[in-house]
């Protein structure tokens, strides 16, 4: 997984709204996203429109296509924040990992998806095969739940240099403690 970097997007603002502003936290988003894995804090934010999340949801959407190597997690979002975003995912049929009560879960996405983040979270660092085991599954059916999870950036993922033959890959589902936000770089944001 790449650096873990957090922005702070109710650090001067507590009502996040309008699509014009949502578009200056999607553009710090995606440059944050060049350099690495992020977190994104809602701490102190009271309200975050539809409009305002439909514009970050949106850019994450493209950004996350394809995503091997990248994570994004959403923290620190109260209720009203959470409902927002559900609301907007569901718009777009997509998911996003979120901190919320200490572990990392999904805000949008199926109840099959869910279950998957829920192991690969008791694994951590883990192989397909791995994961497979864990949920009783055929290899086959998960790597469709992996690609999505991929791209809601709720794991990552590296070519396995230890794997005998062919392509392997191991996955990391980030853990709570590595999402500390006091442990992070801060990004400034002033959307």
């Amino acid at each position: 997984m790449k650096q873990l970097q957090l922005l702070k997007l109710g650090e001067r603002e507590r009502v996040l709204s309008t699509r014009d502003r949502g578009r200056v936290a999607a553009d710090l988003i995606q440059e944050a996203l060049d350099k690495g894995s992020l977190v994104i804090s809602f701490a102190d934010v009271e309200i975050a429109t539809p409009s305002y999340l439909d514009e970050i949801v949106k850019r994450l959407g493209g950004l996350l296509r394809g995503n091997e190597e990248r994570v994004v997690v959403i923290t620190a979002a109260n209720e009203e924040v959470a409902d927002s975003l559900e609301l907007v995912l569901g718009k777009h049929n997509m998911a996003i990992a979120a901190m919320q009560d200490n572990q990392v879960r999904l805000l949008g996405g199926s109840a099959q998806l869910k279950k998957t983040l829920t192991a690969a979270q008791k694994l951590g660092t883990f192989s397909a095969a791995d994961l497979a085991e864990e949920l009783e599954l055929k290899l086959p059916n998960l790597h469709q739940r992996l690609k999505d999870l991929m791209e809601s950036g709720a794991l990552a993922r590296e070519p396995d240099e230890s794997a005998p033959r062919g392509k392997r890959h191991r996955y990391d589902a980030p853990s709570p403690s590595k999402l500390k936000t006091s442990k992070l770089k801060v990004l400034e944001a002033s959307c």
